[in-house]
C-alpha cells in the first residue's frame, strides 16, 4: 500500500462523493455507481482505471468455434451477476511502474452515503485463490476499499487484508466477500454503528510489487450489502440504445446495437451459416428510426469481409404479443445492397434471443 496516496485518495473520493444521495430501488434497497477516475496530477501517465467491455465475468454470453454453432458459456464463480450488465463489463485498474509514483488509478461509488455497512466485495480476475499470484494483483493494500465513515475515519479493506471470504471459484475469476465479521477486523474496524460517508476503489501498487508484480487488476460485480453493480455509469447514448440478440429457425444469428442520439456507436453483426454470408456494419450507422415497435439501421457494411454495401436492418420487439400458447421474442429484416444490387436479403422471427427499444 502506498502509504503517501492515502490521505489525497481518500480526499479525492470524499471531495466528488459529497452530496450524494441514498437511492432507493422499487425492491426497497439502495442503488449506487461505481464511477472510474485516474489521480494522476503530475501527469506521468502511468495509471488507468476505466470500465471495458468484454473483459468481465461472464453470467451468460455466447461463444462459438466455427460461426455456425453457439453454446451458452458463463463463469461458476459470478453467478449471480448484475442483471444490467448486456455487455460483459469489467473494471480495469492498471499502475504502471513503481509503487512510489504519487499517482493511483480508482473508482468512486456514488449513492452510498448514509449507509451502515454489512458486506463489501467484489469478483477479480484470478484463477484459484485471492493469494495465487497468477491473475490479477491482489495485495494487502490493491485493489482496495477506503471507506470513509461520518467520523472522519478512513477504514481500509484490502484484496488480501483483512482476508476474505471467497464465496465462488471458477475458471480464471473468484468471488471475494467481506461479512460484517471481516469488517471488523479491517484497519481500523467497521462496526454495524458506523455510517458510511463515501467509499472509493483504490489501485495504487505498482510493478514492484513483491510476488507478481503484475500492477494490474479487473474488477467485475462490486458488491455493496448486496447489491451489486458489473458496469459504469450510463452514457449519454445509451438512454436510447436498443439492443438485439438471437436466432432465428435456421440457426440464423444476429446482435444489434442502435442509438438515435448517437447513430455512430450503433453496431450490427448477423450470420447465415448455410448460405455462408457474414454481415458487418462498419463506421456505425448513417440514421436510425422507429415504427412501432421497430428499430431500423441503416450504414455502410462488409458482406463476407468484402467492403463497399449498405446493409438496412430491422429489429421488431414482438413481447408485448407474446401468450403462453404463442410466445414471442421478435423478429428481423435484413437486406445488404452492393454494386449490382441487392446481394442478400431475409426476414424471419426469433426463437431465442431478446429485441430490446429504447426511443427517446
Amino acid at each position: 500500500m502506498n502509504k503517501i496516496f492515502l490521505g489525497v485518495a481518500t480526499a479525492l473520493a470524499v471531495t466528488s462523493i459529497i452530496g450524494a444521495d441514498r437511492r432507493v430501488s422499487a425492491a426497497g434497497s439502495f442503488s449506487f455507481t461505481v464511477v472510474p477516475f485516474d489521480f494522476d496530477p503530475f501527469k506521468t501517465h502511468l495509471v488507468e482505471a476505466e470500465w471495458e467491455d468484454g473483459i468481465g465475468c461472464p453470467t451468460n454470453a455466447r461463444v462459438t468455434a466455427d460461426g455456425t454453432n453457439f453454446t451458452q458459456y458463463m463463469d461458476a464463480a459470478c453467478q449471480p451477476g448484475d442483471p444490467a450488465d448486456k455487455r460483459n463489463f469489467g473494471l480495469l485498474l492498471v499502475k504502471t511502474g513503481p509503487t512510489a509514483n504519487f499517482a493511483a488509478a480508482g473508482a468512486t461509488l456514488r449513492g452510498v452515503k448514509g449507509i451502515s455497512l454489512t458486506e463489501l466485495g467484489y469478483d477479480i480476475r484470478k484463477p484459484a485463490t485471492f493469494a495465487d499470484l497468477r491473475g490479477s494483483h491482489c495485495g494487502a493494500g490493491a485493489p482496495r476499499f477506503n471507506v470513509t465513515t461520518n467520523d472522519n475515519v478512513t477504514h481500509f479493506v484490502g484484496c488480501a487484508s483483512p482476508p476474505p471470504l471467497q464465496t465462488g471459484t471458477g475458471t480464471g475469476w473468484i468471488r471475494l466477500r467481506w461479512t460484517a465479521a471481516e469488517l471488523l477486523v479491517a484497519f481500523p474496524p467497521i462496526t454495524p454503528a458506523d455510517v458510511v460517508k463515501s467509499i472509493s476503489i483504490i489501485f495504487d501498487e505498482g510493478q514492484d510489487t513483491p510476488g507478481d508484480q503484475f500492477g494490474a487488476a479487473i474488477l467485475d460485480n462490486i458488491d455493496v450489502n448486496g447489491t451489486l453493480v458489473g458496469r459504469g455509469p450510463e452514457k449519454a447514448e445509451e438512454k436510447d440504445r436498443d439492443e438485439g440478440e438471437g436466432e432465428d429457425k435456421d440457426h440464423r444469428h444476429f446482435s444489434s446495437h442502435s442509438s438515435a442520439s448517437r447513430p455512430e456507436s450503433s453496431d450490427i453483426s448477423f450470420q447465415d451459416p448455410s448460405e455462408g454470408v457474414r454481415v458487418q456494419m462498419v463506421n456505425g450507422a448513417r440514421g436510425v428510426s422507429y415504427s412501432g415497435a421497430c428499430v431500423t439501421s441503416v450504414g455502410d457494411a462488409l458482406l463476407n469481409e468484402e467492403p463497399g454495401y449498405t446493409v438496412t436492418f430491422a429489429a421488431c420487439d414482438l413481447s408485448a404479443l407474446s401468450t403462453p400458447l404463442a410466445p414471442k421474442i421478435g423478429s428481423y429484416t435484413i437486406t445488404v445492397v452492393g454494386p449490382s444490387g441487392i446481394a442478400y436479403q431475409k426476414s424471419e422471427a426469433l426463437t431465442s434471443g431478446y429485441v430490446t427499444l429504447h426511443p427517446q
